[in-house]
């Protein structure tokens, strides 16, 4: 270790010292290009464009050397290297953009060559949600009296998210297929009222209240395609449609049910049967906002069930709620309304486009 510590002190001078002389280097090139000495920008600045040349924190200093490099290629006719030049640029900085007003319209022509967008981006997300049955048929112990009715329950969503950038119908920037893959959860409310008769003193009449919450785990695959309005570099709106297959993990039912004049049943959790695999359609509405190097994601969505969560053969399944509680499983799809927000990381991958002749 006593050996090695005169090499680590000697590499943590010299390294600066390097990023250091390839500002000066690059002082130079400036001064050489403007000259017009273009044959000699390739040696000044050899040095300083390996990865020991330029520093970390000298990112825009790297992409105006490729840049000179670059022009000095343009105008010497040496397209190849020039290309090579453009390509190490957007490696070192994918959001560089030229000036069309100041710099040459033979390096922004060269520029639009290569492809500016994205490939992908990935990230996750994290909201809420709100969901409830949509009864397509009600199964019942006993009939209910008026009174009894679902509510929509707040739950948690979590996962990871994807965007592909397409270009469709002759636009770009406007289209972008959006994947997730989620953990969600959902809940709802269940009140059950019954009429048990009158009491027979009093003549007053007398209830039976099932009062519960189901939860359901899932996992889910949404699919969307996104459309934006409005493209510009701080604000652009998107809506979109998709589907959502879902792969139910379970559902469970923790309930109570309160008697008027009797002793109430105690709370108890059960499991429920259901159709593991479900589909739903997804209406999505958005927007985001750029922060490099990526993108925050605000998105509402509402998502209606295609398919039942459960079926006839279900309803009766379970026999202590059915003898303790009353209750049978009705026949339901599921609808909900989430709000997330989240968070996709960019991904270049340039390379120069080949134009279709």
């Amino acid at each position: 270790m006593n050996r090695l510590y005169p090499v680590i002190v000697l590499l943590s001078v010299a390294f600066p010292a390097l990023a250091q002389d390839c500002v000066q280097t690059l002082r130079l090139a400036r001064a050489t290009y403007e000259q017009g000495r273009l044959h000699e920008i390739e040696g000044q600045l050899a040095k300083c464009l390996e990865p020991s040349g330029f520093g970390k924190d000298q990112k825009q200093e790297r992409v105006e050397a490729y840049k000179l490099l670059c022009l000095s290629y343009i105008y010497l006719e040496e397209p190849d290297k020039a290309d090579e030049a453009m390509l190490n640029m957007k490696k070192t900085d994918p959001y560089y953009e030229p000036n069309e007003a100041v710099d040459p319209a033979e390096f922004v022509a060269l520029y639009n060559t290569f492809r500016k967008e994205p490939v992908y981006r990935i990230g996750a997300a994290l909201g809420g949600n709100f969901s409830q049955p949509n009864i397509s048929e009600l199964v019942y112990v006993t009939e209910f009296t008026g009174d009894s009715k679902y509510k929509r329950s707040f739950a948690i969503q979590f996962g990871a998210v994807a965007d592909v950038p397409l270009s469709l119908f002759g636009t770009k920037k406007k289209w972008t297929l959006h994947g997730e893959l989620l953990y969600q959860q959902r809940k709802f409310q269940i009140n059950q009222q019954e009429s048990r008769g009158t009491e027979p003193t009093t003549g007053v009449e007398l209830f039976n209240q099932l009062q519960g919450v189901e939860t359901q785990n899932l996992l889910t695959l949404p699919v969307i395609l996104q459309y934006r309005f409005i493209n510009n570099d701080k604000f652009n709106p998107y809506v979109g449609l998709g589907i959502s297959p879902e792969l139910m993990l379970n559902r469970k039912l923790t309930a109570e049910k309160l008697r008027d004049g009797q002793p109430s049943v105690p709370e108890k959790s059960e499991d429920f049967q259901f159709n593991a695999i479900n589909l739903n359609a997804l209406v999505t509405a958005g927007v985001k906002w750029p922060l490099r190097p990526g993108v925050i994601i605000l998105e509402l969505r509402y998502a209606h069930g295609l398919t039942n969560i459960t079926t006839a053969e279900h309803a009766y399944a379970n026999e202590a709620l059915v003898l303790d509680y009353g209750f049978a499983d009705s026949i339901f799809k599921m609808s909900s309304l989430s709000l997330s927000v989240g968070y996709v990381y960019e991904v270049f991958i340039p390379k120069k486009l080949k134009h279709k002749k």
